[in-house]
């Protein structure tokens, strides 16, 4: 059974993200291409290499050493790099980015991915523990929470604070506490610093600033 999970970046914070990256990438915003997964999720490791190099017109390929693919995850990097070539692509196999900050002791030690490495299941685990310096250390930036809310989504506000039900929330918010030198962003232009209390129904905002919704 599939579980839908909150993502981490919000679908529409991933073009901002992505935006982020054209300094490492020769100036250039990479952008995303989605593969829905059931299209792909039987093919071999071969059909696999094939159909990104022959339907999509992939150049290149760019994995972590312990990366699997194809049905039942049956090829490896070296696989990978072997199929790449076959087919007239590049591989670069690069080394994962050590999380050299904490020790591995809280994290799920059944993943057999789990070797230490920054992940999106350190930056859960650390969301899970409301450790957003930590979070911030992970992702290499500071952890931004995007919501929508709606005319009937009953959020309140006054000069001085809103909350909002966390319904509203488009990806996955640290746990319930209080979160002091946060700020609000609103239309990306407006930066407004704020306190953040997130309990078990709603996400409460606290501003440094009045007159903001009036």
């Amino acid at each position: 059974m599939l579980i839908n999970r909150a993502p981490i970046v919000a679908k529409c914070d991933r073009k901002r993200i992505l935006s982020s990256w054209a300094p490492y990438c020769g100036h250039v915003i990479p952008t995303e291409f989605e593969v829905e997964f059931w299209k792909v999720r039987y093919l071999t490791s071969r059909q696999f290499v094939e159909k990104l190099s022959k339907e999509l017109g992939v150049c290149g390929v760019v994995t972590g050493k312990n990366y699997r693919f194809g049905y039942r995850a049956a090829g490896d990097a070296s696989e990978l790099v072997r199929l790449c070539k076959e087919f007239g692509m590049e591989a670069y196999i690069i080394n994962p980015v050590m999380d050299m900050n904490q020790d591995s002791r809280n994290i799920d030690s059944s993943d057999s991915k789990e070797q230490g490495q920054v992940s999106s299941t350190r930056v859960r685990h650390a969301l899970s523990k409301g450790d957003m310096k930590y979070v911030s250390e992970l992702l290499g930036r500071q952890h931004r929470l995007m919501m929508v809310v709606n005319d009937q989504d009953r959020s309140t506000s006054n000069k001085s604070w809103v909350s909002a039900p966390k319904s509203c929330l488009l990806n996955l918010p640290p746990k319930e506490g209080h979160y002091e030198n946060c700020s609000l962003l609103i239309d990306d232009k407006n930066v407004v610093p704020c306190r953040v209390i997130i309990d078990a129904t709603h996400v409460h905002l606290e501003l440094d600033e009045d007159n903001i919704f009036c």
